[in-house]
């Protein structure tokens, strides 16, 4: 009896698992295709969303990879139902190109799975989290790369009005452009102090380009020598001479102080002129730089502009920066699809749709 019941269990639990495989496969499938087709019309269809939607529906189609690298144990049949989900974007991007996308994406994406399942072979406990992040970086290489020549066919293809995403380049100019300029040339080094305000970057840099002002200086002390009669005391020469320096002094220093005013004026107009909007001089220097470097991306990056009239590096350079940008993203995202794949296991695993038992291995060692 007791083997009987032990049978029904077995066979209820194996069915339960057959479900969920099977399950899992058709929903990579549905939300492959999704994600595939929200690549395309955020670049063609108008009011489309750039960024969320296809990012919604790529973790969505990433984390049932994932979890297929986890449960399928068919090896052969998760193959097959991985490439197809590849396969489905060449009903969005039909050209070799993208083709030959796929297989290099394929081939990066069977090297996650593989590594996943062997860490999860060679680990003498369940590690859930430690399996995933050893296929990660053959991951995400895998999804950008059919993402980005996706992007490349579409826009190059594509004779209308052309939609592209919004890149925020202010991390890269900080971190890369500022620290690079400063190296090669001095005026910029003051650009890497985050707390400098446009008028004091205005004022130093007026200084710098004024020079040393100590030849000047000695110049009137020589001019006043000249100018006090040779008859006078040593003592009365002094003191003429300090009475004319301080008057001098003052008459400078008010003047520098217009000088400064007028300056200020001139260099806050400049910098309103670059960036269209009117500064009051207390802004920080290096957002204002970030956001004319940002200005520059998004002019170049002109949605309104179509066919013949756009450069015909631009569908290149696109892809180019949509890799650089895609895969630091997924690098974070990763961290929400863990533990997103790690609850839905447990969920199975308190459901009785999974069992963990354990097993005696044998290994070879030296002795």
């Amino acid at each position: 009896m007791a083997k009987l019941f032990f049978f029904c269990y077995y066979l209820s639990m194996e069915n339960k698992r057959k479900i969920t495989e099977l399950i899992l496969s058709v929903s990579t499938l549905v939300f492959a295709f999704l994600a595939w087709q929200s690549v395309r019309d955020a670049i063609i269809v108008p009011n489309s969303s750039t960024w969320v939607v296809p990012m919604i529906f790529f973790s969505v189609y990433i984390i049932f990879v994932y979890l297929g690298a986890v449960l399928l144990r068919n090896d052969l049949f998760l193959r097959i139902v991985l490439f197809g989900s590849l396969l489905l974007s060449l009903i969005f991007a039909f050209e070799l190109l993208q083709f030959l996308a796929i297989l290099l994406g394929g081939f990066f994406l069977f090297l996650a799975v593989r590594r996943i399942k062997e860490d999860m072979d060679f680990n003498l406990k369940i590690s859930i989290w430690k399996s995933l992040r050893a296929g990660k970086t053959y991951m995400l290489i895998a999804i950008t790369v059919i993402i980005t020549m996706q992007y490349y066919v579409v826009m190059s293809n594509f004779d209308g009005e052309k939609k592209v995403p919004h890149f925020d380049a202010s991390f890269v100019t900080k971190k890369i452009a500022i620290p690079f300029l400063s190296s090669v040339s001095p005026q910029f080094k003051s650009l890497e102090d985050e707390t400098l305000t446009v008028d004091q970057f205005i004022l130093q840099t007026q200084k710098d380009a004024a020079g040393d002002n100590n030849f000047l200086t000695q110049q009137n002390e020589q001019l006043l020598d000249a100018q006090i009669p040779a008859n006078l005391s040593p003592a009365q020469r002094a003191a003429i001479k300090q009475q004319a320096m301080e008057n001098f002094s003052n008459a400078e220093s008010q003047l520098s102080k217009k000088n400064q005013e007028l300056i200020l004026v001139a260099g806050r107009a400049q910098f309103s002129d670059l960036t269209g909007t009117v500064l009051t001089g207390s802004e920080k220097i290096s957002d204002i730089f970030t956001g004319l470097v940002n200005n520059k991306i998004d002019q170049y990056f002109n949605p309104g502009m179509s066919g013949e009239e756009k450069n015909p590096t631009f569908s290149m350079i696109l892809a180019a920066v949509l890799f650089l940008t895609i895969y630091p993203i997924g690098s974070v995202m990763s961290i929400l699809w863990f533990l997103i794949v790690k609850f839905v296991v447990l969920v199975l695993l308190k459901t009785k749709v999974l069992g963990v038992k354990t097993v005696a291995v044998s290994k070879e060692i030296l002795e």
